[in-house]
């Protein structure tokens, strides 16, 4: 989570959400899809003669898949899709590809949004399909060739694959998602979470409060009854349970600020000269050699950007 891109990446997704709430204060509305089991249920409950007790199975039994959308003001009506799973992956992900998800995005989705929404989501594969790939050393050098003339580039036929890549890496340009060009065409804009800060979508706690609902209910564990319950466990959640996560949300949004503020002030602090005058300019002239332009870099010495700066001791 604090690796430079991801630190930065948080930064940018905080000062934009900031912007929002004082300045353009479009309508947020935050998107996620989750799953529950037909034995999803309570570890203990009360019971007596009248009333039988849990019921409890070896096997998680089928799978729901379940995608919804919701603000402060509560779920966006009609938005809530369930279906039946059909992949025995252990990963419910795998039940959503990118036809389904823009499927649901057109019929449920944007008819039911709030004019101009900001539409908050994570960075599932599904949620970043590309429109503008560009071939990768996996394809073909004739694929390769024909995205380069279609882009009106000239090369040599004689390059090989690594040449031609390298011109499509510097002329790929940014990347184009499906579901941002489709929520554009609606006049709504879509800002994606860091990764690994799921603590920044409220709808996660939600999904916790549904989950709880049905396994409460859930005691017999009767497969015909779960469809049911999970649609009334979201029945249940109230605009004032969205209220608060959402503000809980702001909260830890304004902490992340603060700590950014904090983080460049220790920074800046820890640099240390242990060198002598004389050494310091020789440095500063090293420098001034380096940025003028040179492509040396020091033997033996390998970037920094890929490192994980998290150590276990």
């Amino acid at each position: 989570m604090e690796r430079y891109d991801i630190t930065a990446w948080r930064a940018r997704y905080i000062e934009k959400m900031r912007k929002n709430r004082t300045v353009e204060k479009r309508p947020v509305v935050f998107l996620d899809e989750t799953y529950i089991h037909n034995t999803y249920h309570a570890k203990s409950c009360w019971q007596s003669a009248e009333v039988p007790g849990l019921f409890t199975t070896e096997s998680v039994g089928s799978r729901w898949i379940i995608a919804h959308v919701g603000s402060e003001n509560g779920f966006v009506e009609n938005a809530l899709l369930i279906f039946k799973s059909q992949s025995k992956s252990s990963d419910y992900h795998d039940d959503m590809n990118s036809g389904n998800f823009l499927k649901w995005i057109t019929e449920k989705v944007i008819p039911n949004l709030p004019e101009k929404s900001l539409v908050v989501m994570d960075n599932a594969p599904y949620h970043c399909t590309q429109l503008n790939k560009a071939p990768t050393m996996a394809n073909f050098k004739s694929e390769m060739q024909q995205w380069l003339r279609e882009k009106n580039l000239n090369f040599e036929l004689t390059w090989t694959k690594a040449v031609l890549f390298d011109l499509i890496k510097q002329n790929k340009g940014q990347p184009t998602y499906a579901v941002d060009e489709l929520l554009k065409s609606y006049n709504h804009e879509i800002l994606r979470l860091p990764p690994y800060h799921c603590d920044l979508n409220p709808i996660e706690k939600i999904w916790s409060l549904v989950k709880k609902r049905v396994a409460e209910k859930n005691v017999d564990q009767d497969p015909k009854k779960n469809l049911k319950l999970t649609e009334e466990a979201f029945t249940s959640v109230t605009p004032e349970d969205w209220f608060v996560q959402c503000k809980h949300v702001e909260h830890l949004e304004d902490e992340y600020f603060r700590n950014h503020g904090l983080m460049d002030e220790e920074m800046d602090r820890i640099i240390i000269s242990t060198a002598s005058d004389s050494e310091t300019e020789s440095d500063d002239e090293s420098n001034m050699d380096y940025d003028s332009g040179s492509d040396c870099c020091m033997s033996g010495i390998n970037p920094i950007g890929d490192h994980n700066y998290v150590v276990k001791i």
